[in-house]
């Protein structure tokens, strides 16, 4: 069948399942996915379970990092190992197939779903952090017995028995936990296909300076997307983010390991990876420079740094510390962005997903729903990234403003939100008022005229006369941003305007009179705040 990259984003309303893979320096992605997984159990007030596996059977080492907690019940608490052996006999019991299964037929999703149920979960998960619900699975039980039943552990036979067995596990988990951390061994095994190509939504590769660390990371990367994708019954998205380890915390070796030497016939890793993701999502190119400007982890800092415990970390905040690097990573990890969308585009369409948050609520005023409207418009604006960059803080400062003013209203009955009735209006009714002047008799004849306006506009855009509505539309740019316009009547003259420049699929006047409407509402927000900047500073 032919191979079609998937680019397509992870079901978001469910748990994540990430393996942390590297083809060498072991401890650094441990370390490295102990803090992550620390951060990510302290997000929402530390509501957000997070599970840790430790898959590195040849040299488990997870539960060392939470020694007090995982002392408590010695060496004899089951993990991965004993997990998958349980299966194993849960297999053999049923093995009454004539024919092998295929992970497409139902009876091979019915049979992994009766052994993962017969399971005890709980025999194989510890909560390790009483300050955050972050849990644990050990790599197994260390007793003298453990290395020859790793060695006598079969992933492929287990595979072959029951192909659905793994994408079932993992779903099981993912239903339970918000995030799922793997980590997975290094180098290439049977134990590294089953944690980078069957079980997870996103992988992040550490690699090192040593050739052989960025070759081997791509050998794994390509091999899972392969996969992926020229099995139909495998058509899932893997989101691939690369986390460069370098051993010095700064110094040209670092800029030179990353952008190479031309001199020298060098090739830095920013251009092997981006011919990489490019290759693997079947993208003409891709640029990683926000990305790699951010996300780096200096081997150093994290090999040295402090363990995570309590509701405190000595290096949190610290822009050198060791979890600058892992924070960073988590921008574009935890919400599913791909690595090549610059930081600023993401934290935009952070603050507008916020915005969108606060507009649901039904108590939300009107001024936040039009700026979740105005968020969401700016979303579509993909290649506009510059544009993007220039809104993002007045998307920010609005935000925090309209927050600041509702704070300031609330136990005054009489108070009015910016946006339910707008500033300046001459009358103590409920209704909305033009802002900046009394409905007077020249408001009302401004507004009727307008109002004819749009009409003649609205004609023009139903009976297919674009040269005649850009005209129109052009002319009422100004007018319909005026204070002194009534904000129903505002918000219809917009979306027209808004339509005809789409119609034509001008972005560029779009944008700009985007950027205006903005404007204006920043400027209704000042003076309903009495003339006081929205912003501190």
């Amino acid at each position: 069948m032919e191979t079609n990259r998937i680019t397509a984003r992870p079901d978001a309303s469910v748990g994540q399942v990430t393996t942390f893979y590297s083809y060498d320096s072991a401890p650094a992605r441990s370390l490295a996915l102990v803090h992550a997984a620390w951060l990510l159990a302290g997000r929402e007030g530390a509501r957000t379970p997070v599970l840790m596996i430790d898959w590195d059977l040849e040299a488990p080492g997870l539960h060392h990092y939470f020694g007090a907690t995982g002392q408590a019940s010695g060496n004899l608490r089951g993990g991965v190992l004993e997990l998958f052996e349980a299966c194993r006999e849960g297999l053999d019991k049923a093995a009454s197939h004539a024919r092998p299964l295929r992970s497409t037929d139902g009876a091979a999703a019915a049979q992994a779903a009766r052994v993962l149920d017969a399971l005890d979960w709980d025999d194989y998960i510890e909560r390790v952090d009483d300050s955050r619900p972050l849990y644990l699975m050990r790599a197994g039980r260390l007793d003298d017995s453990y290395g020859e039943r790793v060695d006598r552990l079969d992933w492929d036979g287990l595979f072959g028995a029951c192909p659905g067995l793994f994408r079932a596990f993992a779903a099981r988990l993912a239903g339970r936990f918000a995030h799922v951390l793997i980590d997975c061994r290094s180098g290439r095994s049977a134990a590294a296909s089953v944690c980078t190509a069957l079980l997870p939504d996103k992988m992040v590769g550490l690699f090192t300076p040593d050739p052989r660390s960025l070759d081997g990371l791509r050998g794994v990367v390509a091999r899972a997307l392969d996969y992926r994708c020229s099995h139909e019954d495998e058509q899932r998205p893997l989101l691939v983010y690369p986390l460069p380890a370098p051993v010095e915390a700064a110094g040209e070796g670092r800029r030179r390991w990353r952008l190479g030497d031309a001199s020298r016939g060098v090739r830095g890793y920013q251009a092997t990876l981006e011919k990489m993701l490019g290759e693997s999502y079947g993208l003409a190119s891709v640029t990683l420079d926000s990305y790699l400007d951010e996300v780096q982890l200096p081997q150093a800092a994290i090999l040295g740094a402090p363990l995570p415990s309590g509701r405190a970390h000595p290096g949190q905040g610290d822009r050198l510390g060791p979890l600058r690097g892992i924070e960073a990573l988590l921008e574009w990890l935890e919400p599913g962005h791909f690595p090549w969308r610059p930081l600023a585009e993401v934290r935009l369409l952070q603050a507008a997903e916020a915005l969108r948050r606060r507009a649901a609520d039904p108590q939300a005023s009107s001024m936040v729903r039009e700026l979740a409207r105005l968020g969401h418009l700016y979303l579509g604006q993909h290649g506009e990234l510059e544009a993007a960059r220039r809104i993002e803080q007045h998307v920010i400062a609005l935000e925090a403003g309209l927050h600041a003013m509702e704070e300031g209203t609330r136990g005054h009955p009489g108070a009015r939100r910016a946006g339910d009735v707008p500033a300046g209006s001459g009358d103590g009714a409920g209704t909305e008022a033009p802002v900046g002047g009394a409905a007077g008799s020249g408001a009302a004849a401004g507004a009727e005229v307008l109002d004819e306006a749009l009409s003649r506009l609205q004609e023009l855009i139903d009976s297919r006369s674009p040269r005649e509505a850009r005209a129109l539309a052009d002319s009422l740019r100004s007018r319909v941003l005026r204070p002194s316009v009534a904000h129903p009547l505002r918000r219809r003259a917009a979306a027209m305007i808004k339509q005809v420049y789409l119609q034509e699929g001008d972005k560029d006047a779009l944008l700009a009179f985007t950027e205006d409407e903005v404007s204006s509402l920043e400027g209704a927000l000042i003076q309903a705040a009495g003339g006081r900047p929205l912003v501190a500073g």
